[in-house]
Parts: structure tokens; sequence; C-alpha cells
């Protein structure tokens, strides 16, 4: 119920900013692609989480009115091996599902970097949050376009994993969303 209660403040905290966003544009997730890469005993592990919903206020023209927010369901997890799976979202120290369902990232500040962007976001997991870069590319291509971006975030930053033994600390992020007007 107080997830329920957070998101919802969340949605609409986006839409009151977005309100003042008039120039920037409102794009809608079409699909997307959310991977993650580690390594672990020297083997690199990847997977992916699905489910993204999100809102998108940006115009590269006006980056200071742009607002990027989404969120996959942490249960989505997959790394193609189903007792893993299972390990990383009940488990305690690791994704711990049932208590933290969601995983989010909002927008605080979007830069032009020459031809492409970075951004700001803050990123919510297991109810901790943390601020990290993103460096994207926007592909516009009239009313479709294209998301793309990656960054290495250091997964005890939110408890993710404690000490396991062999695994790395970096977590390698890939994010694709693919839009519409």
């Amino acid at each position: 119920m107080i997830s329920s209660k957070i998101r919802l403040f969340v949605y609409l905290s986006v839409f009151w900013m977005s309100i003042g966003a008039g120039y920037s544009q409102v794009w809608h997730p079409v699909s997307s692609n959310v991977t993650f890469k580690i390594k672990m005993l020297g083997a690199e592990v990847i997977g992916k989480l699905s489910g993204f919903q999100g809102t998108i206020h940006f115009d590269p023209e006006h980056l200071a009115q742009s607002v990027i927010y989404g969120s996959v369901e942490a249960q989505t997890i997959d790394t193609d091996n189903s007792l893993r799976n299972r390990h990383l979202k009940e488990k305690e120290g690791f994704f711990e599902v049932a208590k933290y369902p969601t995983i989010t990232m909002k927008s605080l500040k979007i830069e032009a970097n020459g031809e492409s962007f970075v951004g700001t976001f803050a990123l919510t997991m297991k109810g901790i949050t943390k601020n990290i870069r993103l460096p994207f590319s926007f592909i516009n291509e009239g009313e479709n376009a294209i998301f793309k971006g990656s960054t290495t975030i250091n997964r005890r930053d939110w408890q993710v994993g404690g000490g396991t033994i062999g695994m790395s600390d970096n977590v390698e992020v890939s994010i694709v969303l693919n839009v519409k007007k």
C-alpha cells in the first residue's frame, strides 16, 4: 500500500513539473531493453529487467524543462538461470522483491554533451536512493525516437549482494527505450 502511495506521489510530481515544461516534448514508451552485466568468479553474468513504465518529457532544445522518470518491477529480473533468478529475487541481501518490488529512476538534471547527453538521476533500489550519472544518446526519427544509455554502478551502494565472494562490485547497466510522440 505504501509503495502505491509513493508511486502515485512520484507520478503526480512528474505531472505537475511537466505542466511548467511547456517546451518539452512528451514521449511514450513503446518498448524497452534494460540489461545488466556483472562478473561472478571471473565469468560474466548477463541479466535483464522488463516491464518498463515511464513518463518522458524531453526536448534537446529545452533541457531545463526535460524530465525523465522510469520504473521496472524487480520481480522481472532474468539471468536465464531459474535457480539464480530465485536467489536474486528472494535471498536476503539481494533484491528481496517481496519487500522492494520496484526499481525507479528520476532525472534531476540533463545536460548536453556534444551530440549526446548526460543525465543525473536518482536511482532507487531496495528503498535506497543514490544519484548516478547516465550518459545517453537520443535519436529522433520524427514521431519515433530512441534513447540509449549505459553506466556503471556499485551494487554495494544499494546493499545488493553483500560481501558475496567472487562477485564484482561494479555492475554495467544499459537502457534502450523506443518511444513515440
